[in-house]
């Protein structure tokens, strides 16, 4: 999980929470306003009392802390793209009307990146059963 700041930079000009309770009572509904659930919103204030603690001792606008606490959930649980694989060549104008006369023809793909993808693994095929390639490798 991401680290927080010590707290936010919003002070309130005049800080109208006298008491811990009150405060987390509207931290808590700035979250649910954001359509977190109730129960949600009592684990992510569990988890983030020192951090709220602080925020109030330091009469932080809960508004900030609120923000905060809800941007970095939503950081943590975004699900990682995963890395494009994809092996990206430069073939010359010549080479592509060749492969888009194959894509004419229909036998290796509808698309132009089909064909050579097809004929690609059709030539590492041919080098494999003539053992000048192996069928693994090690990973570096």
């Amino acid at each position: 999980m991401p680290r927080k700041p010590s707290t936010p930079n919003d002070q309130s000009p005049s800080f109208p929470y006298e008491t811990l309770e009150a405060y987390l009572a509207e931290v808590r509904r700035l979250l649910e306003s954001r359509g977190l659930r109730p129960e949600w919103v009592d684990e992510l204030l569990e988890g983030d009392k020192n951090y709220v603690g602080k925020c109030f001792a330091e009469k932080a606008s809960p508004l900030a802390a609120a923000f905060e606490i809800f941007t970095t959930e939503e950081e943590a649980n975004r699900v990682p793209t995963e890395e494009d694989t994809r092996l990206k060549i430069d073939v010359s104008d010549q080479a592509r009307k060749h492969l888009q006369h194959l894509v004419g023809l229909g036998l290796w793909g509808e698309n132009v990146e089909a064909v050579a993808r097809a004929l690609i693994e059709q030539s590492l095929a041919a080098k494999l059963e003539t053992g000048l390639l192996q069928p693994s490798y090690p990973i570096k």
